[in-house]
């Protein structure tokens, strides 16, 4: 699971997505696809918080879904997916 993958479900899902490492460094991927560093500490690599992230949080419609990294990364796959068949529709008409 990349950033740009992150990215692209928020803003397909209208979405924002956040997830903390194991030191608390907590990154938000806004509806946009922007990347958001909340709090003071800002001295980070965000996709190094990515690879050592454990949790998500999807924010949509009000409500907040927590997820751990396994299931974030099978709702990646499975909308990767569906907008791979849907491409591959749109082709064959």
């Amino acid at each position: 699971m990349t950033l740009l993958e992150l990215r692209k479900y928020a803003i397909e899902h209208r979405s924002e997505i956040r997830f903390t490492d194991r030191l608390g460094h907590e990154c938000l991927v806004s509806e946009k696809g922007q990347v958001r560093i909340p709090g003071e500490d800002k001295d980070f690599h965000v996709e190094e918080a990515l690879e050592a992230a454990e949790g998500f949080e999807i924010i949509s419609g009000g409500q907040a879904h927590r997820l751990s990294r396994e299931a974030m990364a099978g709702v990646i796959t499975q909308a990767s997916g569906i907008q791979k068949a849907e491409a591959a529709a749109g082709e064959d008409e």
